[in-house]
């Protein structure tokens, strides 16, 4: 199991340094057990091919950052949208991870990790919402679909920003950064 374990850590890294030189596309599998220092055969044990390993790193990341944001929450931290403490913990598991979800949302990645964890990041903000009725965002001049999508773009974009940036700003400060941004009207955001 531990040789397992090893393996794939190898071959993660090893499309992590990929990603870096060579559009998705571009690589190959013998680009990864190249540069992994293993051969085919002990690739194929574990993947059909580099989708199937790409899909599998992927749903990795995204189900252990749903399972962070479905936690229970102390009444007393409670928020309409999704908890502070749930969005920390979120923030430290991608900055433990960091380079390889770098890898996969910057220009050589998988385009679509970053549409599907809009779309998880959506769900929680709508079951959020939905646990709390009685905190609907009160705006009559902005229907909620409208005023969500405001809401989930900054946050990802905050988000993408940070990690491009190589997640530079600590977790507790860049939550600090989301909650203004949601908390702000866009045009107090820009400072003349």
């Amino acid at each position: 199991m531990q040789r397992n374990t090893q393996t794939k850590k190898k071959i993660k890294q090893a499309l992590t340094q990929l990603l870096r030189k060579k559009n998705l596309e571009e690589i190959t599998v013998s680009d990864i057990t190249r540069y992994s220092q293993i051969n085919r055969g002990t690739f194929y044990l574990h993947y059909l091919d580099k989708y199937d390993l790409v899909e599998k790193l992927e749903e990795e990341i995204l189900s252990n950052i749903q399972q962070i944001l479905e936690q229970p929450v102390a009444k007393e931290e409670e928020n309409p949208l999704i908890p502070d403490q749930l969005i920390l913990d979120a923030l430290y598991y991608v900055k433990d991870d960091l380079a390889f979800i770098k890898a996969l949302v910057e220009e050589n990645g998988d385009p679509k990790f970053v549409s599907t964890f809009k779309k998880l990041l959506m769900d929680t903000v709508k079951r959020h919402i939905a646990l709390h009725e009685a905190n609907r965002l009160p705006i009559e001049k902005l229907p909620n679909d409208y005023a969500e999508e405001i809401l989930l773009s900054s946050t990802i974009s905050i988000l993408l920003l940070w990690i491009k940036k190589d997640g530079k700003e600590s977790p507790e400060l860049l939550l600090k950064y989301i909650n203004y941004a949601r908390d702000t009207s866009p045009t107090e955001l820009i400072q003349p």
